[in-house]
């Protein structure tokens, strides 16, 4: 991993962390608690959340919502994240694409 994706990947842990504290405690306005509701919800339904985590010993299929214990063509890896911060960063995405990009 190089320098420029250390630090981005260093900024979305900790815009998340900031976004969970503020949500916590109640100073985040409504249209992002909207947006951080439904990453929630979106990650909750999906096969590979274990507990408050992403699964980095599960892939899935992004189109089919397939999913193997070990690498397949097409099938994406979990990220391994803390779910509950990285729904929180406004800065991240699912690495299988099922939501990110609504700050852009």
């Amino acid at each position: 991993m190089n320098f420029k994706n250390l630090f981005q990947k260093r900024n979305e842990i900790a815009d998340g962390h900031f976004n969970e504290f503020r949500s916590k405690i109640g100073f985040t306005n409504e249209s992002d608690e909207h947006i951080f509701a439904k990453r929630e919800t979106i990650c909750n339904a999906c096969p590979l959340k274990n507990g408050n985590s992403c699964d980095t010993q599960r892939w899935i299929d992004p189109l089919t919502l397939e999913v193997s214990k070990m690498p397949r063509e097409g099938y994406i890896r979990g990220c391994g994240c803390r779910l509950s911060a990285k729904q929180k960063s406004k800065y991240s995405s699912c690495p299988a694409g099922f939501w990110g990009g609504e700050f852009e």
